[in-house]
């Protein structure tokens, strides 16, 4: 917990007035005994295992909805994209069972699930964007695998968390499932030349077929899935009154390059060996 985004939580949400306890999530019954809440929201639990306990919890606090924050992961891949809510899943997947089992549990205002892709903007964890700013800030070509031009959700964070927000007390929200994504999708190809218009700078574009590369796994190699993985916001837009605050990509990677480069990583020493790999047998 010793790196961001937990190491903010001292600086942003202290003066706000929140308190922050670490927790096994077994171990809340014994932590928060008596405690009440409205609201119980699971941002971190990925299985039945992690999010039982923090679920049972809530109920004897008296928490009236619970939500949980998914993953569009679990969707089945689909030729005719973008996701939207009721695609088929993976129903064995954590994330899916844990779905299944809050809506038996039968909250008095129900649970609600988000399910995001991926995300940007302050307070992310995920290395997203940073991909392609490593690369461009040293010269080097942009690696992707597939064609390029496979379709991806990439939204901000605050949009994500508003999105949440709006559920809170919404009658509209009660034991439903909603994408957690942004308007607009992105290519792969595009989100290279987006970060690089963001950068000020030129990329480099190289594709090849995903897995013709020996010792080179393509989830290893790069961080985005190598096909569509794109979602529809639109239900959340029409039952929870939600807008996303940050619609413009470019103007979001121009932030997070300008922290790029405030955290000095624009300066370290990095290799690129797989991305090697790869292009020796171009």
């Amino acid at each position: 917990m010793q790196k961001a985004p937990f190491t903010y939580f001292d600086a942003d949400l202290k003066p706000l007035g929140v308190t922050t306890m670490w927790s096994n999530p077994a171990d809340l019954k014994s932590k928060l005994g008596g405690a009440k809440f409205d609201i119980v929201c699971d941002n971190n639990g990925k299985d039945l295992e992690n999010v039982g306990p923090v679920a049972e919890f809530a109920k004897e606090a008296g928490a009236e909805q619970f939500f949980f924050v998914s993953s569009a992961g679990i969707y089945k891949p689909t030729p005719t994209p973008p996701h939207v809510e009721g695609d088929a899943v993976k129903e064995t997947a954590g994330h899916a069972v844990v779905e299944k089992h809050l809506v038996d549990m039968k909250f008095t205002k129900g649970m609600t699930s988000f399910r995001p892709q991926y995300l940007t903007g302050y307070g992310s964890n995920k290395d997203c964007e940073e991909y392609f700013f490593d690369r461009i800030q040293r010269g080097k070509p942009i690696v992707i695998p597939g064609s390029g031009d496979q379709f991806a959700s990439v939204s901000h964070a605050e949009d994500l968390a508003t999105m949440i927000a709006s559920a809170v007390d919404n009658a509209n929200a009660k034991d439903e499932i909603f994408n957690c994504v942004t308007q607009k999708g992105v290519t792969l190809r595009g989100m290279a030349e987006v970060c690089a218009k963001a950068m000020g700078k030129e990329a480099t574009i190289v594709t090849y077929k995903e897995g013709s590369v020996e010792g080179v796994e393509t989830k290893k190699q790069f961080p985005f899935r190598a096909v569509h993985f794109y979602a529809s916001s639109a239900k959340a837009m029409a039952k929870l009154g939600w807008e996303p605050k940050h619609p413009d990509l470019e103007a979001t990677l121009k932030d997070r390059y300008a922290e790029y480069c405030a955290s000095g990583r624009d300066k370290k020493e990095m290799t690129f060996d797989l991305d090697e790999k790869v292009l020796a047998t171009l």
